[in-house]
C-alpha cells in the first residue's frame, strides 16, 4: 500500500440526505482542496486546524454547492495525515461530482478502510481498535455497540499490554540466564518468575472466560426456529420481527429454505433464521430444504421448537423433541388461541423442559417468551463497566495461543527442564499477544480485515 499518496472518499451512504462527507487524506489534501473552495477569510492553506469554515465548492468558477469544511492538520487527524473533510448536502449527484473533481486535482480514490488502515499503520490505532471500529459501524445491538465503543477506548489493547509486560519482564530474566550460564535463576527468581507466569495466565484466562459469550454479543444470537410443517414457525418469525417477512399459508412445505433476520431484544441481537417444516416427504426441494434446516439447528446458540398446542403430538414432534439438546431449546407452545384448556393434554411430555404457551397469530406470550430468550442468552453474564471481554474468533484464538505458549513455560520453569526451550515458548507467546494488537499480525489477514471495511472510512 502506498502511503505518500493523497486519497479522497465519500464517507457517507450515496443516497439522499440532509448531509453528506467527503474525506481527503495525504501531504497534498489542503493543496488539492484549496482551488475547489470559495470561503471568506484567509486562504486556505493558512487556516486555523480543527474550525469549520464556511464556503462554496465550485468547478472553475461554476458553483456546486454551500458546504462546511474543515481542515485537520498532521498529526492531530484520524489518520495522522493532513485531512480535509467537506461537508455537503446529502445529494449523491452533489457528492459524485465534489469527488470527481478532487480525483481529478490528483487524489486517488481510497481503497476500502483505508482511512483507517493509515490510522494503523502511522500507530493512531491497534487492530483491536481497528476491530472496533468495523464493529461500532455494523453494530446491531446496544451491548454490541458498547462493547465495540470499549474496544474502541483501547481497554483490551490495554489489558493486552499488562501481560505482555509481565511475559517481557520473565523473558529478560531468562535471557539473562542463558547469557550469562554462570549466574542462573536462584531460587527467588524462580519464585518471582512462577508468580508472575500464574498472574499473566489468570489474566489471559479471565479475557477468555468471555470470549463465547463476547463473540455471540458481537454477531448476535444465533437461534433456529424448528418444528413440523404448520406449526406456526413463519407466523412466530413475523410476529417477533414486528413485519410480514416471512409467507404464511394452510399449505405444508411453503417454507423451502432459510429466511434470516435480526432483531433487538433488551439490547441483545439476536438472527432468527425459520427453516422448512421437518417431516418425512419425497419433493426433493422440500427433502433439501429439511437438510438445511438440520444444520441451520446443529449450528445455533439457542434452538426453538415450537409444536401445536391445539393438536395431539404426531410423530415428527416426538422425534423432534428426542433430538433437542435441553440445555439451549426453548419449546414453543403455539396456536393457545386455539386451545380449549388451559394446557395441551400431552404437556407432561416436555413439562421438564423450558417452555412458553403463546399464539404467533394474535402475540399473546411472544412479551414472555422474548424474556425467555433474553435470560437464556444472557445466563453467562452482560458485560460490565470494568470487564475486558474479547469478542471474535482471531482474537480468541491468538488468546488461546498466548496461554497454552505461557502454560508450558510454566512447566518448563517448575521443571527446570532448561532455560532455552522457556524462552521459546515466552516469545511464542509474545507473538501471540502481539497478534491480537496487530503488531505481529500477517499482511493477508491484515488485508482481510480492511477489505470490510467500506470505502470511506
Amino acid at each position: 500500500m502506498r502511503l505518500d499518496d493523497t486519497i479522497a472518499a465519500v464517507a457517507t451512504p450515496l443516497q439522499p440526505s440532509g448531509l453528506g462527507v467527503i474525506r481527503v487524506s495525504g501531504t497534498e489534501a489542503v493543496s488539492l482542496v484549496e482551488p475547489l473552495f470559495k470561503g471568506r477569510g484567509r486562504p486556505l492553506k493558512k487556516a486555523e486546524t480543527h474550525k469549520l469554515l464556511y464556503g462554496w465548492i465550485h468547478d472553475e468558477g461554476e458553483l456546486l454547492d454551500k458546504v462546511l469544511l474543515v481542515v485537520m492538520r498532521a498529526p492531530h487527524s484520524y489518520t495522522t495525515e493532513d485531512v480535509v473533510e467537506i461537508q455537503c448536502h446529502g445529494s449523491p449527484l452533489v457528492l459524485r461530482a465534489i469527488l470527481d473533481l478532487l480525483l481529478k486535482q490528483g487524489a486517488r480514490l481510497a481503497e476500502a478502510g483505508e482511512f483507517t488502515q493509515r490510522a494503523f499503520l502511522h500507530g493512531r490505532l491497534d487492530l483491536t481498535q481497528v476491530e472496533a471500529v468495523a464493529d461500532l459501524i455494523h453494530a446491531t445491538s446496544e451491548v454490541g455497540a458498547k462493547l465495540a465503543a470499549q474496544q474502541l477506548d483501547g481497554k483490551l489493547y490495554q489489558a493486552i499490554d499488562v501481560v505482555k509486560k509481565q511475559v517481557v519482564s520473565i523473558a529478560s530474566l531468562i535471557e539473562a540466564g542463558i547469557e550469562f550460564p554462570e549466574e542462573g535463576l536462584d531460587f527467588s527468581q524462580r519464585e518471582n518468575c512462577l508468580q508472575r507466569l500464574d498472574h499473566a495466565c489468570a489474566d489471559l484466562e479471565n479475557m477468555l472466560s468471555h470470549a463465547e459469550q463476547g463473540r455471540r454479543m458481537r454477531e448476535g444470537f444465533a437461534v433456529a426456529l424448528i418444528g413440523r410443517p404448520n406449526v406456526g414457525k413463519s407466523s412466530l418469525l413475523n410476529t417477533l420481527l414486528r413485519e410480514q417477512r416471512a409467507i404464511v399459508t394452510t399449505i405444508p412445505g411453503t417454507t423451502r429454505d432459510s429466511i434470516e433476520e435480526s432483531v433487538q431484544i433488551q439490547g441483545v441481537a439476536f438472527r432468527l433464521t425459520d427453516t422448512a417444516g421437518i417431516r418425512k416427504t419425497t419433493d426433493l426441494l422440500e427433502t433439501e430444504g429439511i437438510r438445511r434446516t438440520q444444520i441451520v439447528r446443529d449450528k445455533a446458540d439457542l434452538v426453538l421448537l415450537i409444536l401445536d398446542a391445539s393438536e395431539k403430538l404426531r410423530e415428527e414432534d416426538q422425534a423432534l423433541i428426542r433430538e433437542l439438546e435441553q440445555q439451549r431449546t426453548i419449546v414453543v407452545l403455539n396456536k393457545k388461541d386455539r386451545l380449549s384448556a388451559k394446557l395441551p393434554e400431552w404437556y407432561d411430555a416436555i413439562s421438564a423442559m423450558e417452555s412458553v404457551l403463546i399464539s404467533a397469530k394474535n402475540g399473546e406470550g411472544c412479551d414472555e417468551l422474548e424474556s425467555c430468550l433474553f435470560a437464556k442468552a444472557t445466563q453467562d453474564g452482560l458485560p460490565q463497566q470494568d470487564e475486558i471481554w474479547i469478542t471474535n474468533r482471531r482474537q480468541q484464538q491468538a488468546a488461546k495461543n498466548a496461554l497454552a505458549a505461557l502454560q508450558q513455560a510454566r512447566e518448563i520453569l517448575e521443571s527446570s527442564a532448561g532455560e532455552e526451550f522457556l524462552a521459546v515458548d515466552l516469545r511464542s507467546c509474545l507473538n501471540a499477544l502481539g497478534e491480537i494488537v496487530g503488531e505481529t499480525t500477517p499482511d493477508d489477514l491484515l488485508g482481510q480485515i480492511f477489505s470490510e471495511f467500506c470505502i470511506g472510512k
